[in-house]
Parts: C-alpha cells; sequence; structure tokens
C-alpha cells in the first residue's frame, strides 16, 4: 500500500517540547502586517502538532482552530483546551469549515508530509477559507535543501518558484503573493542526519560560525536571484498571499 502522509508521532514528543515561542509571534505579526480585512479575529492552525503555534498567539487574545492528524499532537492540543479537531489531509475532503471564515491560515511544516497532489487541493482549500484581506503563511522545506529532502517522513518537498506558481493559479482571487527567500546552509546539503540537525538547527551550538554562513548564503542568494532569478539557493518554499478585500 504506497505511504500517503508521513505522520509524526514520536518526534512531536520531543523535537518541539523546547520550541522558542518568539519564533511563532514572528509569524502572527507577520499575518498582522499583510492583513487588509475589516478586523482580523480567526486563525486556522493547519497541522497544528501539540499546538505551538496556539500557545505563541494565545496571549494576544485571537481565536485559533487547530487542525492536527496525528494522536499525540491531537491529544496534547485537546490537554491545552485548544479547539483542536482530528484531521487528515486526503484529496477530495475539504477543510472543515465554510467559505471565508478566517483572517490568517498557518501551515508550517506540514505540505512536505503529504503527496504532491495532496497538497495542491488544500492550497485551493486555503483560498476558499480566508476571508477577504485574510492572509495565508505556508511554510515547507525546500526541494533544494538536501537534509529535509531525505527525511523519511517528508513525501514532497516543493521546489520554491514551483510552490509560488501554484498559488499564482489564484492570482484573480488574490491581492499579492510573496516568496520569502530563506537561503539554504552548507549543513543542508547533507543527507537526513539527526546528529547534524541538532547541532546547526535545534540546539545551534555554534551560533557565531552559523552567523557568519547564514549571512554569506543570503549574500549568494542575491547575486543568484539578481542575475538568473534562481531558486536554487532556497532552503524554504515559503509563501505568503493575501485574497482580495
Amino acid at each position: 500500500m504506497t505511504k500517503k502522509t508521513g505522520i509524526l508521532e514520536k518526534k512531536l514528543k520531543t523535537y518541539y517540547s523546547d520550541t522558542n515561542l518568539s519564533n511563532y509571534k514572528e509569524n502572527l505579526i507577520l499575518g498582522l502586517s499583510k492583513y487588509t480585512g475589516n478586523k482580523f479575529s480567526t486563525i486556522l492552525d493547519i497541522g497544528s502538532g501539540v499546538g505551538t503555534f496556539a500557545d505563541a498567539v494565545k496571549p494576544f487574545g485571537y481565536k485559533v482552530y487547530a487542525l492536527e492528524a496525528s494522536d499525540y499532537g491531537y491529544d496534547t492540543c485537546i490537554k491545552k483546551g485548544l479547539e483542536c479537531k482530528k484531521f487528515f489531509l486526503q484529496k477530495g475532503v475539504k477543510l472543515p469549515f465554510e467559505d471565508k471564515k478566517f483572517s490568517l491560515v498557518f501551515m508550517n511544516q506540514v505540505l512536505e508530509h503529504v503527496d504532491k497532489e495532496v497538497g495542491q487541493y488544500y492550497i485551493k482549500e486555503i483560498v476558499r477559507v480566508l476571508e477577504p484581506g485574510g492572509v495565508a503563511i505556508i511554510n515547507s522545506p525546500s526541494k533544494y535543501c538536501e537534509i529535509w529532502n531525505t527525511d523519511p517522513n517528508h513525501l514532497y518537498c516543493w521546489k520554491p518558484n514551483e510552490l509560488y506558481q501554484e498559488v499564482n493559479q489564484y492570482r484573480k482571487e488574490l491581492d499579492s503573493i510573496s516568496l520569502q527567500r530563506v537561503p539554504l546552509e552548507p549543513w543542508m546539503f547533507q543527507k537526513y542526519n539527526e546528529e547534524v540537525i541538532n547541532t546547526w538547527h535545534k540546539y545551534n551550538k555554534y551560533p557565531k560560525l552559523k552567523k557568519f554562513l547564514h549571512i554569506s548564503a543570503k549574500l549568494l542568494d542575491k547575486i543568484g536571484y539578481k542575475f538568473s532569478g534562481t531558486d536554487r539557493l532556497l532552503a524554504s518554499a515559503n509563501i505568503i498571499f493575501v485574497k482580495k478585500n
């Protein structure tokens, strides 16, 4: 039987236990800054994991709805008192919400856990449930990021420009689409390796060196983009789009 989803169970119990909430608050601030609707009020977190994004935005008083497929993630969200539904992303199965309901839809590190055609279907669904002026933030590792592309839980990693073009199909319904340029760093060119990920990503054991490499990577990407428009130096396929008001 073909594997249809790369649902995490064990990793959720440890990997996100010490997540920096400020990183998630930055996504809320980004959503607020792009929002052009009447009143920012309701948020949908697709693939909420253990509810980290909801934890980050809770102090701001917005209503957050969460969808999660893993048993552990769902149970954790319920224990936290979050408005969470058990939901598997499957082509043809609509998001369980009416049209134009959400001010912000957040989909962080989820798209890579489903097949391409499933991802295509839910991009369309996100456009549907966004209210006029609403914002969607989709963050996912790039096809060119070898360490995440070879993660056994990842079924399909998008090329950044490929994901941009997928969203661009709905241009008539959107005010704007933008691609965040997150550059590849040297450690990302290795095959999937937990030790490397812990050293350079989760625990960041060499912050000064990492900062230097990040700045260098940004410079290289800037040059490459200027002369060829390439997305090959990007670590993430991160898209932000705003629905027409």
